[in-house]
């Protein structure tokens, strides 16, 4: 972080660079415009095109998020049953009592395994990460048990690692300009934003001609504002349908069986399955249709489109990963292919293999 002095005829205002704590996947670049230690101006990014990361409305708010009149800036104790939202105010020192004396009670009766170290707000990710020093204090305390993994993308990591033996793979956002087609499978991107300028690409993408397919059970305001087509799917039911596609795919020989030879292991057994010969249910689109509400017509010309347009980019999201086996859904998105985060629009023939 540092500072600019302007001088104005109502007196010193300073320029302080800095970025958001949002984890929202972007840290757009401010200018925040501060005189007497309140934001008077939010500015973004100024570095000149392409380079330019664009701020988003939720940095432009900046302003009214740091100097709400309701944000909590002292500590809080319940004074009412749990659910009644009651709470009094009262001084740093008695709540740092208050934590560490049960913090001292329960190491004293159940030893360092009774505490239970849970993080993964969307703070983790800003300025000061607050996990990270709630993980050294209990360490420095003897120690404690916590969870595996992250909340938000502990599927997709796993998946990547299973399918190509590392996360870091794939293109970047920018890659999106280079595609045929986009499908935006569970994802939003003008809310989420998942990672700055990723809806100016999507928009640039389909300025430049790409078709551009929502699949979701919501009609979110990406699929409003830049989709050409929209298909609600029922929720948790997207490996159904994947797989149903894939059904077609192989059927219709659509598939890139060299790339598959060449660079993956394990297809006999995946055509097995897709075509019913390992468990006896033929995984076709009409099976699909039942189960995840997708017309059965709409899964083949899917598959038809996302099969021969080359390149395109399959692109999916963290909601999944939320979902008991949404591993599995993300391993599916690896395999047609395309992988969590980030789009494989690059490799033409990849856009032909399952």
């Amino acid at each position: 972080m540092s500072n600019e002095s302007i001088n104005q005829t109502d007196g010193d205002v300073k320029i302080v660079r800095t970025t958001s704590t949002f984890d929202c996947g972007g840290r757009c670049p401010l200018k925040l415009h501060v005189k007497d230690n309140r934001i008077l101006r939010v500015e973004g990014d100024d570095i000149a095109e392409p380079e330019q990361l664009r701020t988003c409305l939720r940095c432009r708010a900046l302003r009214q998020y740091v100097h709400h009149p309701q944000r909590l800036m002292f500590p809080q104790k319940r004074i009412g049953e749990r659910g009644e939202g009651k709470f009094e105010r009262i001084s740093w020192d008695e709540a740092l009592e208050m934590l560490a004396g049960q913090l001292t009670r329960v190491k004293e009766t159940y030893g360092n395994e009774g505490i239970f170290l849970a993080t993964g707000g969307g703070y983790l990710a800003g300025l000061h990460n607050g996990g990270f020093a709630a993980q050294r204090l209990m360490n420095q305390f003897g120690g404690c048990v916590t969870h595996y993994g992250n909340i938000s993308s502990e599927g997709a990591v796993w998946a990547s690692l299973t399918q190509y033996g590392s996360v870091m793979v794939g293109h970047s956002r920018e890659d999106m300009l280079n595609s045929n087609l986009v499908i935006l499978w569970g994802w939003d991107p003008a809310r989420m934003i998942s990672g700055t300028n990723t809806m100016y690409h999507v928009i640039k993408a389909r300025e430049n001609g790409a078709r551009v397919i929502a699949v979701d059970p919501r009609y979110h305001d990406t699929a409003a504002t830049v989709a050409d087509e929209w298909i609600p799917i029922r929720p948790g039911t997207d490996t159904a349908m994947m797989v149903a596609m894939a059904n077609v795919m192989i059927r219709e020989n659509l598939h890139d069986q060299t790339f598959l030879d060449k660079y993956t292991v394990g297809f006999g057994k995946f055509k097995e399955y897709v075509l019913g010969q390992e468990d006896g249910v033929d995984k076709t689109p009409r099976w699909a249709a039942e189960i995840c509400g997708v017309d059965a017509e709409t899964i083949v010309s899917l598959a038809r489109e996302y099969a021969g347009t080359k390149p395109a980019a399959l692109i999916e999201r963290h909601d999944r990963q939320r979902r008991p086996s949404g591993r599995q859904r993300l391993r599916r998105v690896d395999g047609h292919p395309g992988r969590p985060h980030v789009s494989h629009v690059g490799h033409p023939a990849r856009k032909k293999s399952l």
